[in-house]
């Protein structure tokens, strides 16, 4: 391939990803948009509507909120067990990484259905059959591999066996080791796992849609109602579209910078345990 075929071709691939954006940020703007290439005016109307829509404003505040519990709890599941099966018991690992299939293999709307009807299974879990409790718990399972797969190669690739030997040799204990020696070395990796969590959680629609009706309204849910909604706001959706963009984008700046540069394994590390 040659050096301008290259070039054309990264042209191409930026128009791409860039062109949506650019259409749904000028749609935001837009006061009306005929049949042009671009829109008849622009306002700032739109963005003031929308986040003086008390509606509005709750649903991002339930998505916000949701996604740092889901991060909070998928952290809280992942990292002792991970560990573990880094230093002690390789078959938790096995386990763990055919769990993170399970999202893969199963389309969201039916992973929805089924936790609400195994919710409703037991009437000890009953009360939870409709309620954010089970939204939480259906958000950590479907971003749960989304975390464990960064968070294992930072593991791998910083030596967490090694590490935990020498720690153990200065007389530390497991639990002291996880917290001051192992998260201090793989913080590039939870970080990285955390916004991926952190993304899907936030642009879920079908659980919280599927368990709660509209009972439970995130963004997502209500975006969707009022694409569906002839008396909807188009401009707004497109308003919180670009809003949730630039968000992810910032956290992800954020992220790169803690990281220093530092190089990350994405997929699942192998080799540096047993």
């Amino acid at each position: 391939m040659t050096r301008m075929s290259r070039w054309a071709l990264l042209g191409l691939w930026s128009v791409f990803l860039v062109l949506p954006v650019l259409a749904t940020l000028l749609y935001s703007l837009a006061t009306v948009w005929r049949g042009r290439a671009f829109p008849d005016g622009y306002t700032l109307a739109w963005w003031v509507q929308a986040f003086s829509e008390p509606r509005v404003v709750s649903a991002l505040m339930r998505s916000v909120w949701l996604a740092v519990l889901t991060v909070v709890v998928v952290a809280a599941v992942v990292l002792p067990a991970l560990y573990w099966g880094h230093i002690r018991n390789g078959r938790i690992r096995t386990v763990m990484q055919l769990c993170a299939l399970l999202p893969f293999a199963l389309p969201f709307v039916v992973l929805a259905y089924g936790i609400k009807r195994l919710a409703g299974a037991s009437e000890l879990t009953q009360p939870w059959e409709s309620s954010p409790v089970l939204v939480v718990l259906g958000h950590v399972a479907l971003s749960f591999p989304f975390f464990l797969w960064p968070v294992d190669g930072a593991m791998s690739a910083a030596g967490v066996r090694q590490l935990s030997e020498a720690a153990e040799t200065s007389g530390a204990t497991p639990l002291a080791t996880l917290f001051r020696v192992v998260i201090p070395n793989i913080r590039t990796g939870i970080l990285t796992g955390a916004i991926l969590t952190f993304a899907t959680s936030f642009g879920e629609y079908s659980i919280a849609r599927v368990i709660t009706g509209s009972s439970f309204e995130t963004l997502p849910v209500w975006q969707v109602a009022a694409l569906q909604d002839t008396r909807g706001n188009p401009n707004g959706v497109a308003v919180m579209a670009i809003f949730t963009f630039l968000l992810m984008f910032i956290v992800s700046v954020l992220i790169a910078r803690t990281g220093k540069g530092q190089p990350l394994r994405l997929l699942p590390g192998i080799g540096n345990t047993r």
